[in-house]
């Protein structure tokens, strides 16, 4: 078992990513990018560990939600994508 701190503005955008990138053609984008069987059931776990810790994916204004920590993110590591 590993324990990891993350920002929960980093969790929640990486569930979000993961969450969209799995559900899209059963994660053919994500496996595209990967270079062992294994490695598309880890991020998946991590999908399901995120999914657990996190409230907002429940939440009425999950999409305001997300959208305002892509910016937090942004906004501190001076990103000019998306």
């Amino acid at each position: 078992v590993v324990s990891l701190t993350l920002d929960r503005d980093v969790a929640l955008v990486v569930f979000d990513f993961l969450a969209r990138a799995a559900d899209e053609e059963g994660g053919e984008p994500l496996a595209e990018a990967l270079l062992h069987r294994a490695e598309l059931p880890a991020l998946l776990d991590l999908l399901a560990a995120l999914e657990e810790m996190l409230e907002e994916p429940f939440a009425r204004d999950y999409d305001r939600k997300v959208a305002a920590a892509r910016t937090r993110i942004a906004d501190r590591h001076g990103t000019g994508i998306g």
